[in-house]
């Protein structure tokens, strides 16, 4: 004969029961608060503009003992041990409608259960998109408006720079107002390779950053790197590029400054033969912190 299991009924709670979990005693603060004894198996509401503190002593609550905290106000209420020990896995920093149950497991030691917590900001982007857009052909083309205070570092990223006419040079400028600076301070050095030939060339007290050779009319890539362009301080340059055009395809890279004082708020582009462009571009800025 097989035995039965043994039918255990279900626990019904009383509508007083039910009360005591879900309708706790409740008590509202508006300045810093120290708990007594009386305290336990009820909530303690903060509720106050300013910064506040839940403060816990020892000798006042047995094992076993639970305070529920709440916080209404605007001012983060913040658990602090007095004489007891508090301890924590979570802040015990109460944010505005946040809470938390405090369990003692001795008369001198309780542990802090968080049910909410102030979530830090995300960190700002390093990389933030400024402005982009499509420019025609043109003899000389420009970005207005391109730097501010906002960014002390830039980033221009180009695609499908074309030219007007195949392996010339392209040429940058710096201005403002709408106005190139063409005064000698220009300094530059470039590298490029075409897969069986390095060479090096370099200007110095020039009037315009010389940033690749040998563009083509079609599919050349490039992305320049500014430093201080806004900034009343010498202006730094890098530059990469990849050319296509007849004789076949260069890598360049070109780097320099710009020996002035001057802030600056708009690019130029030029060439030494015929229209630059059209092209596409990007134009980014590193955070600052």
């Amino acid at each position: 004969m097989t035995t039965p299991f043994p039918f255990v009924a279900a626990q019904v709670l009383t509508a007083n029961e039910l009360n005591s979990i879900t309708n706790l005693p409740s008590s509202t603060k508006t300045v810093s608060y120290t708990l007594v004894a009386g305290d336990a198996g009820k909530r303690i509401v903060m509720n106050s503009a300013s910064s506040t503190t839940i403060t816990v002593n020892t000798s006042l609550f047995t094992a076993g003992d639970i305070v529920e905290l709440s916080n209404i106000g605007v001012g983060v209420s913040t658990v602090t041990a007095g004489t007891a020990t508090v301890s924590s896995a979570g802040p015990l920093a109460i944010p505005q409608y946040g809470g938390g149950r405090l369990v003692f497991t001795s008369a001198s030691a309780a542990i802090y259960f968080p049910s909410a917590v102030t979530v830090a900001a995300p960190a700002a982007a390093g990389l933030s998109f400024i402005s982009a857009g499509t420019v025609s052909a043109g003899a000389t083309i420009s970005i207005l408006n391109a730097f501010s205070t906002t960014y002390d570092f830039y980033s221009l990223r180009f695609s499908n720079f074309q030219m007007a006419n195949d392996n010339v040079e392209l040429q940058v400028q710096l201005g403002s107002s709408g106005t190139a600076d063409t005064g000698a301070n220009y300094n530059w050095r470039g590298y490029y390779v075409d897969g069986t030939i390095s060479a090096v060339g370099n200007g110095l007290s020039r009037t315009f950053f010389k940033i690749n050779e040998n563009l083509g009319t079609t599919k050349n890539s490039l992305f320049l790197e500014l430093s201080s362009p806004f900034l009343s301080s010498t202006t730094y340059f890098t530059s990469h590029a990849f050319a296509n055009y007849s004789a076949g395809a260069v890598g360049h890279a070109f780097d320099g400054m710009l020996n002035t004082s001057t802030s600056y708020t708009d690019i130029f582009f030029n060439s030494n033969s015929g229209n630059c462009g059209p092209f596409t571009y990007a134009l980014f800025g590193y955070a600052k912190s």
